[in-house]
């Protein structure tokens, strides 16, 4: 009976893989569940290891965080939600930069991307608002899949907008955070290996090269209520500092 019922489990998986590039949003979000379902006992005891450099990434959407308790398992870095669009501006964003930096953690701002909006006027609020000073880490573009995007080369002129205007304000090639396919399919053919890749991926180490690594949004933390974004960096804390402004 229980191997009767191992190979349905494995039937019902294969199928929803096999759908998923017919339906891919939706049965990845399902596919997200599935996974979590089976791993809840591994993400509730997660843990970072002992010479692992890694990190949180947070919003408003974390409300209420309990500071005092941050030094009990402290990241190694955070990165902040600053601005979406070419208009929003996330409302904990200063408030929670502030709070990490006293508590002694490297900072940096992402900017999450929308296509209803141009690049460079995307770019022109994210910096006024971010405040980036010496010793944070680069500026984060946040790039993702969602329904309705516009068509491939309206989608990459736009990227492009972005990261130049960030480049040529900043001085410094801005981290892109996004999935290996995203990356293949919008950006490599234009940026090449010249960029800092942060990977999301929950289900494997990244096949493309990345120097972040969202590893889990399962992650349990003492000053959050619920779980948040945990992110492993692919190096030593000497090198993660030798990439913060200067």
């Amino acid at each position: 009976m229980l191997k009767n019922f191992a190979f349905v489990l494995i039937a019902i998986f294969l199928a929803a893989i096999a759908l998923s590039f017919v339906y891919p949003q939706q049965i990845k979000a399902e596919l997200i569940e599935f996974r979590d379902l089976l791993r809840k006992t591994e993400y509730s005891n997660f843990q970072p290891g002992e010479e692992q450099v890694w990190g949180i990434d947070i919003s408003h959407h974390q409300q209420q965080i309990d500071w005092k308790k941050f030094k009990a398992l402290q990241p190694d870095f955070v990165f902040l939600k600053a601005t979406e669009g070419s208009t929003h501006r996330d409302s904990r964003y200063k408030e929670y930069k502030k709070k990490a930096e006293e508590q002694g953690a490297i900072v940096g701002a992402y900017h999450f991307f929308s296509y209803t909006s141009s690049g460079k006027d995307q770019a022109r609020n994210f910096l006024k608002f971010a405040g980036l000073k010496k010793g944070d880490l680069p500026p984060v573009l946040d790039v993702e899949f969602t329904s309705g995007m516009p068509n491939k080369k309206s989608v990459q002129r736009e990227l492009l907008a972005f990261i130049q205007f960030v480049e040529k304000e900043v001085g410094v090639k801005p981290i892109i955070y996004c999935e290996c396919d995203y990356f293949d399919k919008y950006l490599k053919s234009e940026l090449g290996d010249d960029y800092i890749l942060w990977i999301a991926d929950f289900w494997r180490k990244p096949r493309c090269k990345y120097q972040f690594w969202q590893k889990t949004d399962k992650f349990k933390h003492p000053s959050f209520k619920g779980t948040i974004d945990y992110n492993v960096y692919n190096g030593s804390e000497e090198k993660l500092e030798n990439l913060l402004l200067e």
